[in-house]
């Protein structure tokens, strides 16, 4: 049996609110902005993972005369492939005009918060569901939603939203105030680049004489005036001391399923258009390595994977799929930025960093 933890009746209220739908009827923004429908470069615990923690989260990119009902957060899909549980957390959330902007955020929260910040949240506790791998990247729903009690009205000349957290408790299967690994999607913002990962799926077939199949870690980099793709290809065909193991990428503009012959096992999952030659294997198969790319046209989705062969032993091996959208070029100004305190809520200080969860506000 599933084991369940109590919310006190106090809180069941919150509970309700937790779990309505955002309205379709309130406007809606993503930050940062272009991850409206891209999948963030990283994944975080931050706010809603901490029990007793404060952040700031600055957002540049909302529009001008929004009204703000609330926030969201969305389940990370690159990283983890199960399912995360549901949990409660403890919170408040107070809203202000920021004076600075998230390029020049300051590691003290008090410079960051505007004059007469705005209680949207009075200190309340909401239960979030849980939430399991979606079969595509990004999530296509923002399912941890914090509602306010409060509207916020954005300047109609927009303006710096600082919204600040407080955290006070959370609850789970594991006990109460524990530290929740719950895997926001998030993103690393960056003047230089933009990253985009890789979403993998489907299974790699293994080499001769193993059981564990085969995988590849990708992401492709938007570096202005190209593209950079990452790739970390696993257990491949090893290589037996003569160097005769090599790694190749498949890559194609659309999903196949075509088993190679003599090795049905091992199936390649890309239309593959194009091959490029990657490298050699070490002894454990494995080829890690970049290549550089012109500019593709931005939001395409690519369907790439890694073969591998020794040519001495014959050994074939192909990797499990990994599925990418082309990103954006990055922002010449930064949109978002975080401080966080993330052990004690009544800091006066926290770390300035540009990593920020993917936020919609409604």
């Amino acid at each position: 049996m599933k084991k369940k933890y109590l919310v006190p009746a106090r809180f069941l209220s919150a509970l309700c609110l937790a779990s309505l739908p955002i309205q379709s009827a309130f406007a809606q923004a993503v930050s940062p902005m272009d991850r409206a429908t891209l999948e963030g470069s990283s994944f975080t615990h931050f706010p809603l993972g901490r029990p007793n923690a404060r952040f700031q989260f600055l957002h540049q990119d909302l529009p001008g005369g929004m009204t703000v009902h609330g926030h969201a957060f969305r389940r990370d899909s690159s990283q983890l492939r199960g399912t995360v549980d549901g949990f409660a957390a403890e919170l408040e959330v107070k809203l202000s005009i920021s004076p600075r902007t998230p390029a020049t955020a300051s590691a003290t929260f008090a410079d960051n918060a505007g004059q007469n910040p705005v209680l949207v949240l009075p200190r309340t506790t909401l239960v979030f569901p849980a939430t399991t791998r979606p079969g595509l990247d990004p999530a296509p729903s923002f399912d941890l939603v914090i509602p306010y009690s409060t509207p916020f009205l954005m300047p109609q000349a927009g303006g710096t939203l600082c919204v600040e957290t407080t955290m006070y408790s959370t609850a789970s299967t594991n006990g109460a105030d524990r530290l929740l690994s719950i895997y926001l999607d998030s993103h690393e913002l960056s003047t230089a680049e933009n990253e985009q990962p890789g979403f993998r799926t489907g299974s790699g077939c293994a080499p001769l004489g193993s059981l564990t199949p085969a995988t590849a870690t990708m992401a492709l980099r938007h570096l202005g005036s190209g593209l950079q793709l990452d790739i970390a290809a696993r257990n491949g065909a090893p290589d037996s001391g003569n160097g005769l193991a090599h790694s190749y990428l498949a890559f194609g503009v659309t999903p196949a399923a075509t088993p190679w012959p003599f090795r049905p096992a091992c199936v390649l999952q890309s239309s593959t258009e194009h091959w490029f030659v990657l490298g050699n294997n070490d002894a454990l198969g494995d080829c890690t390595t970049t290549l550089q790319w012109p500019l593709l046209p931005v939001g395409h989705r690519l369907y790439l994977q890694v073969g591998s062969i020794e040519l001495g032993t014959s050994d074939l091996v192909f990797t499990d799929l990994t599925q990418m959208m082309t990103p954006p070029a990055p922002q010449p100004v930064l949109g978002a930025m975080r401080i966080a305190a993330s052990t004690n809520r009544a800091a006066l200080t926290g770390v300035v960093s540009t990593s920020v969860p993917v936020t919609l506000f409604f």
